[in-house]
């Protein structure tokens, strides 16, 4: 039979002499309340350069309703998509919201060949646009441009190699695609079919409209999935509301 130490009064641990055990020891009770109760406050204080709203469709999938054609020629809603045609006119198709930090996706289905396309966004301007352009042309999709501008990114033609070694085979061709992109203050990054292809810091333009470009060349390009988040920075104080 194990002998029984006596236990003092107030001693609440009583245990077998062979075993060795500290009382100081925190309950598991006790541990559990502590994870609990410093965890989330430590998420609440940790810093975060923006939260996520909730995602809005630009494009209903039946109408033009928020849509604005700046040049001459043929924009319709077809199977759920917005077409647009354009013969010699670099027609814009703009969108009535205005955005600075956000988030958006389009897919898009473009022509094999001959045709020049793009994504604006942070577009100003009554008639054409000025803001930045998304390219969509084949192997050059997912680099920057400044409408009126030059190049952002690459910064010049000569560059281009090295943007190609990063888009790879992103851009699929005479398939749907799909864009995303996202912009936070001075950062703006885009993907490609989930793949990142530009990644950069640019405060030429800091709000505006996002539009669909047809540049007057090729044949019938097709856009659908039109859809944005905004970005609210912790920074600026600003409580964050779900967009209805």
């Amino acid at each position: 039979m194990k002998r029984i130490r006596k236990t003092p009064v107030g001693d609440i641990c009583p245990k077998p002499v062979d075993e060795r055990i500290d009382c100081r020891e925190p309950i598991p009770l006790m541990r559990s309340l502590l994870f609990t109760c410093f965890v989330p406050l430590l998420l609440i204080i940790a810093p975060a350069s923006a939260q996520e709203l909730a995602w809005k469709s630009l494009f209903d999938g039946k109408s033009l309703k928020g849509w604005e054609a700046r040049a001459k020629g043929e924009v319709k809603v077809i199977n759920g998509e917005i077409q647009i045609l354009a013969k010699k006119a670099n027609l814009w198709l703009v969108n009535d919201l205005s955005f600075d930090d956000f988030e958006m996706e389009v897919d898009a289905l473009m022509p094999a060949d001959g045709y020049n396309s793009g994504i604006g966004f942070r577009c100003g301007g009554e008639k054409k646009p000025l803001g930045y352009q998304c390219e969509i042309e084949n192997e050059k999709s997912g680099s920057v441009y400044a409408i009126g501008k030059g190049w952002v990114w690459p910064k010049s033609p000569k560059a281009f190699p090295d943007f190609y070694k990063t888009a790879g085979d992103s851009f699929k061709k005479g398939e749907w695609n799909k864009f995303r992109i996202r912009c936070e203050g001075d950062h703006i990054q885009i993907w490609v079919n989930n793949a990142k292809v530009t990644d950069i810091h640019d405060d030429l333009f800091t709000n505006g409209n996002i539009a669909l470009q047809h540049h007057g060349k090729g044949d019938v390009h097709r856009f659908k999935n039109i859809r944005v988040r905004e970005l609210r920075s912790q920074k600026k104080g600003g409580k964050a509301e779900e967009s209805k």
